[in-house]
């Protein structure tokens, strides 16, 4: 449950770096953007666009309803596309510092 609790604490740290690095959208997206079949939903989305509609929201779900958190393989995780889809700036490597936080902490859940 320990986990759990880190999760949810890494998951609001990741949207409030997202919001000031105006990586946080106000509107939601098209729900055909969720049709995708691509990782990532890179045919229909961008990087900050999943994090905020599709990641964050089903690792929110699996938090609330006490679900078992998804185990990562070492050297496997988010902070590879994270990194390949922002800058250099300080702002967007918040960003990833937060999702390699994320791979961590999921990578220890083995």
């Amino acid at each position: 449950m320990e986990k759990a609790k880190e999760l949810g604490r890494i998951l609001q740290s990741l949207q409030q770096v997202m919001i000031e690095a105006s990586h946080w959208a106000e509107v939601a997206i098209d729900p055909a953007a969720l049709d995708s079949q691509q990782p990532f939903c890179l045919d229909t989305m961008t990087f900050s666009q999943w994090l905020q509609f599709v990641m964050i929201p089903s690792m929110q779900r699996l938090i609330d309803t006490k679900q078992a958190l998804p185990k990562l393989i070492k050297g496997q995780g988010i902070e590879p596309m994270a990194s390949e889809s922002y800058s250099s700036l300080e702002v967007e490597q918040a960003i990833i510092a937060k999702i390699c936080e994320l791979d961590d902490l999921l990578q220890d859940n083995l």
